[in-house]
């Protein structure tokens, strides 16, 4: 039987490789935010399926701005760089001039983790995840007021998804049964 490589990142949509997002409608450039967080990538999440009650960022010195962003959506699916997905957010860039390092997202009930074997976990436990930015954020006050969200997620695991397919078209090799004892006769 012949070996056939299979590359998965070849039709991945490459992040920061285009400048179509990189601007907003009064020619104003958008900044591109890159969130990542240990607890998210030690545990393998690959996504999440959040009802947001709050959204806030916090400054260099721990202090916590609350951007009322997300109030208002029924259910938000974050996924991850690998998926080529991001969100846009036209109230991050509203806050005041200064360093930021986090953001921080509020759970409301229903909320889950979609694990890189996906598994679905309910957050139950979980009031809040923080995400720290990456490079942290610079805001001036010059800005456009619309920022991408990109969030640092583990990707799906390939093989239990080709494992699923394969088993499906899978042939069997011996009939057992009422019929196959009829067949045999």
């Amino acid at each position: 039987m012949k070996e056939t490589k299979f590359y998965p990142t070849i039709w991945q949509t490459i992040p920061f490789s285009f400048d179509l997002y990189n601007w907003d409608s009064k020619g104003k450039c958008i900044k591109d935010l890159v969130l990542k967080n240990t607890y998210a990538t030690e545990m393998r999440v690959s996504e999440m399926q959040l009802n947001l009650n709050r959204f806030s960022a916090f400054d260099s010195s721990g202090k916590e701005h609350f951007i009322a962003d997300f109030s208002g959506q029924d259910s938000l699916l974050i996924k991850g760089i690998h998926a080529g997905h991001f969100l846009r957010s036209k109230g991050i860039l509203l806050l005041e001039p200064g360093f930021y390092t986090a953001i921080r997202f509020y759970f409301g009930t229903g909320s889950c983790f979609i694990y890189s074997d996906r598994v679905e976990e309910p957050t139950e436990g979980f009031e809040y995840l923080d995400f720290e930015i990456v490079n942290g954020l610079t805001i001036k006050g010059d800005e456009s007021p619309e920022a991408l969200l990109r969030f640092d997620f583990v990707p799906f695991k390939v093989g239990t998804f080709r494992n699923a397919i394969k088993h499906l078209f899978k042939v069997p090799r011996h009939f057992a049964g009422k019929l196959a004892d009829n067949l045999s006769h």
